[in-house]
């Protein structure tokens, strides 16, 4: 269908871009079509925030009122996609760690779960992992590699 359709609007100016609190939305899309290596590029559109002297987070790209919240997608996401801490079992019994850094030299984070904090740390190198649950390492081209609960390093 490529090039079948010409745009009959200003692409540019009247494209509709989602807000911060939805933006949560396209994240999840980018990582469902297997492209969480690119979300970095997508969280820096919220340095705008941090121009103007504020340490919070506004209601829209523009501001609005100040102090929200549930506009801090990256925050979640860098966790979930970034670092890639997401829970392999029900109650986080276990955990999957993909991470996907994209553009970014190096990541660490610390997620909290029901069983005590899981900390990761990550560069082009290495992978380091400290948790209290069994974890399941997926990392790009390498078959998953689980792990026990404790300290880990993994280079590649």
């Amino acid at each position: 269908f490529q090039g079948i359709y010409t745009t009959d609007w200003d692409a540019k100016n009247e494209i509709v871009i989602a807000e911060p609190f939805m933006s949560y939305v396209v994240h999840d899309a980018v990582a469902l079509a297997e492209m969480a290596d690119r979300l970095p590029e997508l969280y820096r559109r919220w340095s705008e925030f941090l121009v103007d002297g504020y340490d919070t987070i506004g209601e829209c790209w523009g501001w609005g009122t100040h102090v929200h919240g549930w506009s801090c997608t990256p925050t979640r996401d860098m966790m979930f996609y970034t670092l890639g801490v997401t829970p392999a079992e029900p109650g986080y019994a276990k955990a999957r760690i993909a991470p996907r850094l994209g553009a970014l030299a190096w990541a660490k984070g610390t997620l909290p779960t029901p069983h005590g904090l899981i900390t990761v740390s990550v560069d082009a190198e290495t992978l380091t992992v400290d948790s209290p649950i069994p974890v399941i390492v997926e990392l790009p081209g390498q078959p998953p590699c689980e792990l026990a609960a404790g300290q880990h390093k993994i280079t590649r």
